[in-house]
């Protein structure tokens, strides 16, 4: 029992950090979910209100207001891609610096140790300083890249708004533009407050997914943590449980004698006597037998 007490005390050591961390997290789920929902019904009421503040707009100057209107929003993109294009400029001139320092920590450490020179043997220390310095070499490049893509893209989309807005300058001209500049500027600062409570709305959205994601990881451990005790609680009582006893021996039993043959019965034959060849003389056998014989035991044969 002790053994599956430190068990348990093991396995469970974790749980009060995973409910504390479920708790602040459920309370960060409803903080931001109720955030958002706040900064969609300001939103809704902030549309509202720019839709009316257009149409009055509207109403008053008429139908010249939307002939104006690209230009307004063309010379929004624009602003807007300037100040991208500035911001991803200076990530990639840091990302570059970070780059160019990486390689040359790198080439101290490969001057220090003669890297390169003649073949030298390196300790496991000196190794890892040289493995953490080639990798650290490679990430800024990559970043350094990354950033350079995204510089070029922001720069693209920089000059294609910039021409935008010169395209619709031109075939607008600015008296015209200058008139209506004061109700556009209104209407821009209703825009402004608009995207903004849209980045608010992202913001707490994402912070309550975080949160949320947070809050099943830790439930998951917990499921776990639960199973792993439940099995080791299953495990001991196997263990301690009285073994039924086991069951009685059964004598083997012999192997049956093989079946003897039937013997079989004997049998008496008589001996026979051998047949003796009857004698068949001919006449002409006889006439053989007696041709060289001398004429007094001839006719002595003959008269027996």
């Amino acid at each position: 029992m002790e053994s599956l007490a430190a068990k348990e005390a093991e396995l469970t050591k974790e749980v009060p950090q995973l409910l504390e961390t479920m708790n602040k997290t459920s309370e960060e789920v409803n903080l931001f979910e109720r955030k958002a929902s706040e900064a969609q019904e300001r939103y809704r009421k902030l549309l509202e209100q720019w839709s009316r503040v257009y149409e009055e707009l509207r109403s008053h100057y008429g139908s010249s207001i939307d002939r104006v209107k690209p230009y307004f929003e063309a010379a929004a993109t624009f602003r807007s891609a300037s100040e991208r294009v500035q911001v991803v400029m200076k990530e990639f001139c840091a990302a570059a610096s970070q780059y160019s320092q990486a390689k040359a920590d790198l080439r101290n450490i490969e001057t220090r140790l003669a890297y390169g020179a003649h073949k030298v043997r390196l300790d496991r220390d000196q190794q890892d300083g040289l493995s953490r310095a080639t990798v650290r070499v490679l990430k800024c490049r990559q970043d350094r890249d990354r950033r350079e893509q995204d510089y070029a893209e922001s720069l693209r989309e920089y000059e294609e708004a910039k021409q935008a807005c010169e395209s619709w300058r031109s075939q607008l001209g600015d008296a015209l533009i200058k008139r209506y500049e004061p109700v556009f500027r209104q209407l821009q600062q209703h825009q402004s407050t608009l995207r903004t409570e849209r980045q608010r709305i992202q913001g707490f959205t994402e912070r309550a997914a975080s949160a949320k994601g947070i809050y099943n990881k830790s439930l998951a451990e917990l499921d776990r943590i639960n199973v792993a005790v439940h099995e080791a609680r299953a495990v001991a009582k196997e263990a301690t449980a009285p073994q039924p006893p086991p069951p009685p021996a059964v004598p083997p039993v012999p192997p049956a004698a093989p079946e003897e043959a039937p013997e079989a019965p004997e049998v008496t034959v008589a001996a026979k006597e051998p047949e003796m060849p009857q004698e068949r003389t001919t006449d002409a056998a006889k006439e053989v037998f007696t041709e060289d014989l001398p004429l007094g035991q001839t006719e002595n044969r003959h008269g027996d």
